[in-house]
């Protein structure tokens, strides 16, 4: 890895240097900063029987989950490797998305408990998933593009991790910027059928379609993309291997 790392750099200009260096403490900052907001938000929310606090704890813990996940994938690129051009600008555009994902998730939490505009609700609800695509999109185009300029000098075992779970995070950024469209108003019934909410503890029963739909493409779309990247890996290990 430390050779593929001073590879890169001989081949990156100072300017694409020093942007980069300029960019990655930036975005470190955003996370952060997000992850702050989002919390402090939930002290704020009118919140007055335990369905509205196991709501409001459930919603903000995906999107920790989500946030912080990325923060840990995106950050490898800082310290262990390399990626020289310019794909890292791509990381200016999602910090905005990262900044402002704060937003979305207030005023959906404050909109849910209290309605006053179901217009702001329906913007929210389109916003959010917008944020999560683009977080998720960048993680996929991060390790597709180490990938392909070390190709030939890194282990082999750091590239399978680092194409799978990009094919992973890119097909859930395509799931979640699909979700935009679909209408919040849509019940998460039409999804699983009247007969499975039964089954399925209350809050389920309170989501909106499209939560389910990130869900249903995590499980029918993005775990299969990635079974068959570790397969299609797996077969190419023995003529690319780099041990």
């Amino acid at each position: 890895m430390v050779e593929g790392k001073s590879k890169a750099k001989e081949r990156e200009s100072l300017h694409g240097r020093a942007e980069r260096r300029a960019v990655y403490p930036i975005i470190d900052a955003v996370f952060g900063l997000s992850l702050g907001l989002g919390a402090f938000s939930l002290t704020e929310l009118p919140l007055t029987t335990a369905r509205d606090l196991f709501v409001a704890i459930g919603f903000f813990g995906f999107s920790y989950l989500v946030i912080f996940f990325s923060w840990a994938g995106i950050r490898v690129y800082f310290e262990d490797y390399v990626i020289y051009g310019g794909v890292n600008m791509i990381l200016s555009f999602t910090g905005f998305f990262i900044a402002i994902m704060p937003l979305p998730i207030r005023i959906v939490l404050m909109q849910s408990l209290e309605p006053t505009s179901p217009d702001m609700l329906e913007a929210a609800w389109m916003l959010y998933p917008v944020c999560l695509g683009a977080i998720t999109l960048t993680m996929g185009i991060f390790s597709f593009a180490f990938s392909k300029q070390s190709w030939k000098v890194a282990p082999w075992k750091d590239l399978e991790h680092l194409l799978t779970d990009g094919v992973m995070f890119f097909v859930m950024g395509v799931v979640f910027l699909v979700s935009t469209f679909i209408p919040y108003g849509i019940p998460i019934e039409y999804l699983l059928g009247p007969n499975l909410i039964q089954m399925l503890p209350p809050p389920v029963a309170w989501l909106p379609y499209k939560v389910g739909f990130w869900f249903l493409g995590g499980l029918v779309v993005a775990t299969p993309a990635y079974i068959a990247a570790k397969i299609f890996l797996w077969r190419e290990k023995p003529k690319k291997a780099n041990q």
